[in-house]
């Protein structure tokens, strides 16, 4: 109860300083949450459960020309969207809820947005435009965190969060730009959509992917050291 002689509750806050310090917190929650426990522990683990569980199913609807078209412009306004959304809430678990939503559409959309990509380039430069892909998203992986950093000192976390929205929406303009750009998708027989994953492991693909698990978690090493140098350089051992 707030005491109105003094406009304070029983723990001596205002009721607005209550709301805002939830709001910070929402916020540090939302800028956190990408970054997972240690820096790549079970909380990037976690997203990284969701974004392949979402592209799974998105293989499916990326099969059909006309879905697929829907799909990678859809996946690429939500994720901004979501993404920029968590700026703006307040409680964690409204953050929680908007980042789980801004994985699933970054899982849908990757395999709509690569079978565009086979759509639009001659089969003779497909490893040079996917390679090209590759090296501007790991680009964009250096460069946004250190956009970041500047907007963060700028404008604060929740506003820096809030501006995301706007490379999003450019990239879902440059998709709907590339989709204009694309020859005619031949018109096929709306099918009902099945998930089946036999068909994929036989031949040379099942092989190659064979090769991929493999190589995936032999990568579990990388996570096993983080979180080791992170109990080698704890605060109490002060190192």
């Amino acid at each position: 109860m707030v005491d109105p002689g003094r406009g304070r509750d029983r723990r001596g806050e205002l009721p607005g300083r209550r709301r805002s310090r939830g709001a910070h917190r929402a916020a540090a929650v939302a800028a956190d949450l990408d970054a997972g426990c240690a820096g790549g522990g079970a909380g990037r683990d976690r997203g990284r459960v969701r974004r392949g569980a979402a592209r799974f199913a998105g293989g499916a609807l990326a099969d059909d020309p006309a879905r697929r078209r829907t799909v990678a412009v859809g996946g690429y306004t939500a994720t901004a969207a979501l993404t920029a959304g968590t700026g703006a809430a307040t409680p964690v678990w409204q953050v929680g809820a908007l980042r789980a939503g801004a994985w699933a559409a970054r899982g849908l959309r990757v395999p709509a947005r690569n079978a565009l990509l086979a759509d639009i380039v001659p089969a003779s430069a497909y490893g040079r435009a996917y390679g090209f892909e590759r090296m501007m998203d790991n680009l964009g992986a250096i460069a946004g965190p250190l956009l970041a950093l500047g907007l963060v000192a700028a404008v604060g976390t929740r506003w820096a969060i809030g501006l995301s929205v706007i490379p999003g929406l450019l990239a879902a303009a440059a998709i709907v730009y590339a989709i204009r750009r694309a020859p005619t998708a031949e018109p096929r027989p709306r099918v009902p959509l099945r998930i089946r994953v036999r068909p994929v492991l036989r031949g040379d693909l099942g092989r190659l992917l064979a090769a991929v698990a493999a190589f995936e978690v032999g990568n579990v090493a990388a996570t096993l050291l983080i979180l080791r140098a992170t109990e080698l350089l704890s605060p109490d051992r002060r190192l």
